[in-house]
């Protein structure tokens, strides 16, 4: 009998505390397995080809008793003095937490950095305490409250930005005091106008929870990032996010219509029906909160499109809380579908399974569909070897089937690539997309892979963040780089990448071999989305050492994509990161605008989180 679930979240690890990856000895031989039965396609059986998957690609030994210590937390500085105080003027004390714990979660993000920091035991600037408002006037008046008492603030949605976005700047560059703003506390869809397809949700609401509540109203927004178990739809705007239905549904930036936006210098609206009646306004919780705006009724519809003025919604997409806090939004909503199928594909090799995907891109949006990623022999591997660990377990005779499939059609494992799809609509229209792919996959020499495979590849996703932290337990650092490039360049830059990585690895003299694989995750008209990772052993490194070492491998990658012709960044943001990489991206005018805006909503900088363009001085 399975132990009941628990969601409360790991503090140093991604996910959920109940839930990762652990090596033991399993009759004598090391084996890994999942601790939890939260994601079925993991299974909890012994996996011992997925402990001998990293090794062989690493080319390193690894012991199971080998790991990094779970040292305790060391003690943090006391908040300011009297600042507390000052903040319950505008918030209970049960929503002001100065607790370590929350002070670290605020803070820290998922990159690598973060967690190795974290996993090291190495604590970041702390911000003195972490707020939870629950209305949008608790949010105006934290941020007045900021600006007479100068301490800065930083918006915090789900922490599962890679980006170093909520960390804080050092005392040298800012010796205020820092609060973060939680803003999970701002977690309702306030309404559903199913007619219009639209509806009105707030900023704080996590993706699963978003699914969950729109289903029950018989609709989808179809945003689904891989985070989407912790991030926000917050999170989601400020770092104009993309998900793995986007064929269907779009980008974050198709979906937002309106959106209200608290900044210093006051509450930022725009809409295009009835302007008597502008938005809710919810009454705030906290008798001693106050606004000069009263509540009015609110129109539960909004205008899908205007040609009046710039539109509000693009100024904050990206914006990365640096300009405003956004507290909700009207989004598009469309029908729960009828039908949800799965489906993979089997390609001989990588260039062939780009062709297909290639075509595919060719295809009408309506024909393609909502879901459709390529993984390499190294993902393929992977999700072999995790698949040993669930009941779904290729039988012997099953294998010797396929084994003759791959020689009929002179697929090699080892260099083989796979499509994993996703359906989604009515019948007629699910039905019309698989006829279409069909031809496609014979011109290529595909081979269909099943339902199963298909299903069990989408389901990974959401688990396959554990295993770095798995990595980690053996001093194994990895990290994930995803770019767009157009479809004349996007065959250069996965071999930049690889010589780049490997050529540093060697100058770095670091133990064994890289570990590089590579899907392709998103299809446009004009080019396609790399998702990559890296990984490499740090195996006698000094902690210190093994962070640097990692992050002059992340920086050449970084390099080798843009010289390649990727982009800086298709949904993972900018953050403190990447900020340098914007100099070459985009003009000093331009940069000069941003920070213009910004001074004009935030003239103290109240909001200092200094991500992206508002990192760099205004002479870069």
């Amino acid at each position: 009998r399975s132990a009941p679930r628990s969601d409360i979240e790991a503090l140093d690890r991604w996910g959920f505390a109940d839930t990762r990856f652990k090596a033991s000895l399993v009759g004598g031989k090391p084996a890994v397995q999942v601790i939890s039965s939260r994601y079925a396609a993991l299974g909890n059986r012994p996996m011992f080809e997925l402990w001998n998957f990293w090794q062989r690609h690493l080319s390193v030994t690894m012991r199971v008793g080998d790991t990094l210590p779970d040292a305790p937390l060391p003690e943090a500085a006391p908040p300011q003095e009297g600042l507390v105080k000052n903040l319950m003027q505008v918030l209970p004390e049960e929503r002001i937490s100065t607790t370590l714990e929350a002070r670290l979660r605020a803070t820290t993000g998922h990159g690598l950095a973060d967690i190795w920091k974290l996993r090291t035991r190495e604590v970041p600037r702390l911000p003195e305490a972490v707020l939870r408002p629950e209305s949008e006037v608790e949010v105006e008046a934290v941020l007045a409250l900021a600006k007479e008492r100068d301490f800065a603030v930083i918006p915090v949605g789900g922490g599962t930005n890679v980006i170093s976005a909520t960390q804080l700047p050092s005392m040298e560059t800012d010796p205020r005091p820092f609060v973060a703003l939680d803003m999970k506390g701002l977690a309702k869809v306030l309404w559903v106008n199913k007619e219009d397809g639209v509806a009105h949700i707030q900023a704080g609401i996590t993706g699963v929870a978003l699914k969950s509540a729109l289903a029950k109203e018989g609709v989808t927004m179809g945003m689904e990032p891989d985070s989407m178990e912790f991030s926000t739809l917050g999170g989601w705007i400020a770092t104009r996010a993309s998900g793995m239905k986007r064929a269907r549904y779009g980008n974050i930036e198709d979906m937002v219509l309106e959106a209200r936006v608290v900044t210093p210098a006051g509450v930022l609206w725009q809409n295009h029906g009835d302007p008597s009646v502008p938005s809710v306004r919810a009454p705030s919780s906290s008798s001693s909160s106050s606004s000069s705006s009263s509540s009015v009724p609110e129109r539960q519809t909004c205008i899908g499109r205007s040609s009046g003025n710039t539109q509000l919604p693009g100024l904050f997409l990206g914006s990365e809380g640096c300009l405003g806090v956004v507290v909700s939004a009207i989004v598009r909503v469309r029908p729960v579908p009828e039908v949800t199928e799965h489906q993979s594909i089997l390609f001989p090799d990588w260039d062939i399974g780009t062709t297909w995907m290639r075509k595919v891109s060719k295809l009408p949006a309506l024909a393609r569909p909502a879901s459709c990623r390529l993984m390499d022999s190294k993902q393929l591997g992977l999700a072999q070897a995790l698949r040993e660990g669930s009941s779904h377990g290729d039988a012997a005779i099953k294998k010797l089937l396929q084994a003759a499939a791959f020689w009929w059609k002179s697929i090699d494992l080892e260099a083989a690539s796979a499509a994993t799809l996703l359906f989604e609509g009515t019948r007629e229209e699910v039905e019309l997309q698989k006829r279409l792919l069909a031809p496609l996959v014979s011109e290529v020499g595909g081979l269909w892979g099943g339902a199963s495979k298909g299903e069990a590849g989408y389901a990974l996703t959401f688990a396959i963040a554990y295993l770095r932290d798995f990595g980690l337990d053996h001093r194994i650092l990895s990290e994930s780089l995803e770019t767009m490039a157009p479809w004349s360049s996007v065959h250069k830059v996965w071999p930049k990448v690889v010589a780049a990585v490997e050529e540093e690895h060697r100058r770095l003299r670091l133990p064994g071999r890289p570990f590089l694989s590579c899907r392709m995750t998103q299809l446009y008209d004009e080019g396609a989305v790399l998702y990559m990772y890296i990984a490499t052993s740090a195996a006698g490194l000094p902690n210190e050492r093994s962070l640097q070492a990692f992050e002059s491998l992340e920086h050449t990658a970084r390099r080798a994509i843009l010289d390649a012709g990727g982009n800086v960044s298709h949904h993972h943001g900018v953050g403190k990161l990447r900020s340098n990489l914007l100099k070459q991206s985009q003009s000093s005018t331009y940069n000069d605008l941003l920070h213009r805006l910004k001074h004009a909503l935030d003239p103290g900088n109240v909001l200092a989180a200094r991500n992206g363009v508002w990192s760099l001085s205004t002479k870069d």
